[in-house]
């Protein structure tokens, strides 16, 4: 029997309740309604927030398994200190990556375990590796190793291995072995509902081998035809950072100039940018880059009190930790906070959509669109039918990532896109939205869900008569 500290106590999504009433209670069923319209039933293990900790922006990336474990694929160094800045508190890397074992993503460099562990160290977090790459991750020796570094490690956590597959498989073992032994031990992980979580994060844990290894864990019968997810292209993963939505729509927050090598070679087909551009007529309309040690605040322009947010004045007071040194940001910086990102095609004043226009366009063979959607906007059915056939074409030409700064804008627009290109009804959108992180409901985000209802032919009011 594994040990280890036990998860706090959470509460797991209950099924929808579905009640019969007469005709006479008609005044109750529509208040009851509203309610079973907005408890859906999500394959999650918990109601997953919105991604990104306390800095969606910097860590839209991080797919929440519960509020204690996200789970990543490799980190480059600037991921390590945007998870620091985000909240979490310590990264467990799966396997350890030695000296002669660096790589790259897009070009970008993917630090050694030595490296990773300094640079989470001058960042504030505590860095594990737990295994050696050519161990057995899917072995009950694995899941042991995890349990017994857990009670050492300040949560929340950010875990991770190449892509994201292999650590999602340890920590959801993790838990349902404790599930197994520890009567106490919350939120519970059965073997059906491993594989309902694992489709819905666009992972495949379906072969033969690893459904033994399920099955051993949890001490329950091998689940022989499990769900699976729709993912085009397979192979998806080799972008992990993005989040499947169906089939080939995949929805991210910003992403970075060496990403677009990357999802090219993947076999993503197009990118969809809903970032706002430079100007709307004669409004700037630049929104915020990313900055190392800088509040996601305020403003791209400040105010008549404040000046623009990437002046030296306003970096200095927005700082995170002003107890950096310079080499935080680099060997080379005389400042411990970074004033420029045009890695995610920032320049002196914000993000620059044109930037990235042009290095898409101009570097790869991916189709570029842009659908500018302001962050603050209020959705309806009339801005998605402006853009519907923009989307149905991006998804119709392959596999397609849309993006914005964190990936709200591109959740809420994505699923609905999905949903009307594959013939999907209300509730597969509004489940399909909370398992990204978005809870869309009468209560929350009225404007996207009556945008859904009208979108996919259903009225709040109809759909009170009928229930």
């Amino acid at each position: 029997m594994f040990t280890g500290v036990l998860l706090p106590e959470m509460k797991i999504q209950g099924s929808p309740m579905y009640l019969h009433l007469g005709k006479m209670l008609g005044i109750l069923i529509v208040g009851i309604v509203v309610l079973c319209v907005a408890s859906v039933e999500v394959d999650t293990v918990v109601t997953r927030a919105t991604p990104g900790l306390n800095s969606p922006s910097k860590l839209w990336w991080a797919k929440e398994i519960t509020p204690d474990f996200h789970v990543a694929g490799r980190l480059t160094e600037r991921q390590i200190k945007y998870a620091s800045e985000a909240g979490f508190r310590s990264i467990l890397s799966l396997f350890m990556y030695e000296t002669d074992d660096y790589g790259s993503f897009g070009g970008e460099y993917l630090p050694t375990t030595a490296e990773a562990w300094a640079a989470a160290h001058m960042a504030g977090l505590q860095y594990v590796a737990l295994i050696d790459g050519n161990a057995d991750w899917a072995s009950v020796d694995t899941i042991q190793k995890f349990a017994d570094v857990l009670p050492a490690l300040r949560r929340p956590i950010l875990l991770h291995c190449d892509r994201g597959y292999t650590i999602t498989f340890v920590t959801l073992m993790y838990m349902a072995n404790q599930t197994r032994y520890n009567s106490s031990f919350e939120p519970k992980i059965y073997s059906e509902q491993f594989y309902k979580v694992t489709a819905a994060m666009g992972l495949d844990f379906t072969h033969d081998d690893l459904k033994e290894v399920v099955a051993n864990v949890t001490g329950e019968e091998v689940v022989e035809k499990p769900p699976k997810h729709n993912c085009d292209p397979e192979e998806w993963l080799d972008f992990w950072l993005a989040h499947p939505v169906s089939k080939n729509w995949y929805v991210a927050g910003q992403i970075r100039q060496c990403h677009i090598k990357v999802l090219e070679a993947t076999g993503f087909k197009a990118v969809v940018n809903m970032r706002l551009g430079l100007t709307d007529g004669d409004k700037p309309t630049q929104e915020r880059v990313t900055l190392l040690n800088i509040k996601d605040g305020p403003s791209t322009y400040g105010n008549t009190s404040t000046p623009p947010r990437q002046d030296l004045s306003t970096l200095e007071h927005n700082k995170i930790n002003s107890h950096h040194s310079t080499d935080y940001i680099s060997v080379k910086s005389k400042l411990n906070f970074e004033i420029e990102n045009p890695g995610e095609f920032g320049d002196d004043i914000g993000y620059n959509e044109e930037i990235e226009a042009n290095h898409v366009r101009h570097t790869s063979s991916l189709k570029y669109y842009h659908i500018p959607v302001s962050p603050d906007t209020n959705f309806t059915s009339e801005m998605f039918q402006q853009v519907r056939d923009t989307l149905i074409e991006a998804g119709q030409n392959g596999p397609v990532l849309l993006h914005c700064g964190d990936g709200r804008r591109v959740a809420y627009f994505g699923v609905l896109a999905a949903a009307v290109q594959e013939g999907h009804d209300l509730q597969w959108a509004l489940k399909r939205v909370q398992e990204l992180g978005f809870e869309v409901s009468p209560d929350s985000r009225p404007d996207v869900y009556k945008m859904y209802c009208e979108s996919l032919g259903e009225s709040t009011t109809s759909r009170k008569e009928e229930l």
